[in-house]
């Protein structure tokens, strides 16, 4: 099954400045984080706003649902959790929904997908639809002056777009479509690695940072979309959510849990120099390697395998991994792995 969701996309200096024209005469409502109004406040036109905190939950959705459905469109203003929030609300409202990242996180801005989360903020699943995104507005001024971890976690999100498509369709496939979710996968993996990043050069946004930032949003959001469960989420995302029960890395951004978890992926699959290369990566970015930057101990090894085990993401993997081999994999890369902190 293919699914891609944005139907218009727009990533200009200001590309907020034809938010009024997508809207056209329809009442719209703007789903929005504080520090995102904060950031794209002077851009906006106005209009109705209901502010989201917290995670992107069912409780959260059943909110927002009746809080939007008086409105012919819903806009989503912010990073992951509002966007998955807002996707969900206009999908069981049959709402068209216009999405405005202020980070670059992840590829929540293109996907037709929502990971959904308890009120603790622990991962329980994720949800497909056929939602329609009507328009994706990237706007230079926004992301430009948006944190620059945030980018740098993105980053490490989308490198895991080919990493574990690999480990679950291999290099290569027959399927054309697959094939191209692959090549587009490897395509931003190269791009990523062989960029120079700087929190001067992303304040600068030239070519080649806004280059990095579609790889992020766009190109990642496309391989899911085109690939579907042969290039989704493997053991990287699966440790990341193994993770979440554990407060200590509540802190931590999605990416940066995902870095770790893929440094266990490939240490697991035997990918040598493809490990070190990630992991020369991540230390380069101040990201965490080891358990002890989230500031877990060795004791939480198998828990950790095991939920990890147990994730359906990793349950996708053929042959399946058992909770022995994540164990192993997982303390092979604490005798490896060099922690930033």
């Amino acid at each position: 099954m293919i699914r891609q969701a944005v139907l218009q996309y727009i990533h200009e200096e200001h590309a907020l400045d034809q938010l009024e024209e997508v809207i056209g005469d329809r009442s719209a409502v703007l789903i929005h984080g504080r520090q995102a109004y904060e950031a794209a406040a002077f851009a906006l036109p106005e209009l109705p706003r209901l502010l989201f905190e917290g995670h992107c939950t069912d409780q959260q959705v059943e909110a927002f649902k009746q809080a939007c459905a008086p409105y012919d469109v819903i806009l989503a203003l912010g990073g992951g959790s509002v966007i998955d929030t807002a996707k969900q609300v206009a999908f069981q409202l049959q709402r068209p929904i216009v999405v405005i990242p202020t980070i670059v996180s992840n590829c929540a801005p293109w996907t037709p997908l929502s990971v959904m989360y308890n009120e603790e903020g622990q991962y329980t699943r994720f949800d497909t639809f056929p939602v329609v995104i009507e328009a994706l507005l990237l706007d230079h001024r926004i992301i430009a002056a948006s944190p620059y971890d945030y980018f740098v976690a993105g980053l490490v999100d989308t490198l895991a777009k080919w990493y574990e498509a690999r480990a679950l369709s291999g290099s290569s496939a027959e399927d054309p479509v697959i094939e191209m979710a692959l090549r587009t996968a490897e395509r931003c993996k190269d791009l990523i690695l062989s960029t120079t990043i700087t929190e001067t050069r992303f304040r600068e946004y030239p070519v080649e940072i806004q280059h990095l930032v579609e790889t992020v949003i766009p190109l990642a959001g496309s391989i899911g979309g085109f690939g579907d469960a042969a290039t989704r989420g493997a053991i990287g995302h699966a440790v990341h959510n193994a993770l979440s029960p554990h407060p200590e890395t509540h802190a931590f951004l999605h990416g940066s849990k995902v870095g770790y978890g893929l440094l266990v992926q490939e240490k697991l699959l035997g990918h040598d120099d493809d490990y070190v290369e990630l992991r020369d990566y991540l230390l380069a970015q101040e990201q965490p390697t080891a358990l002890a930057d989230f500031e877990l101990s060795l004791d939480v090894v198998e828990t950790l395998a095991l939920r990890t085990a147990q994730e359906e993401l990793c349950r996708l993997l053929r042959p399946i991994v058992s909770a022995e081999q994540l164990v192993d994999a997982i303390t092979r890369n604490e005798t490896v792995s060099v922690s930033t902190t």
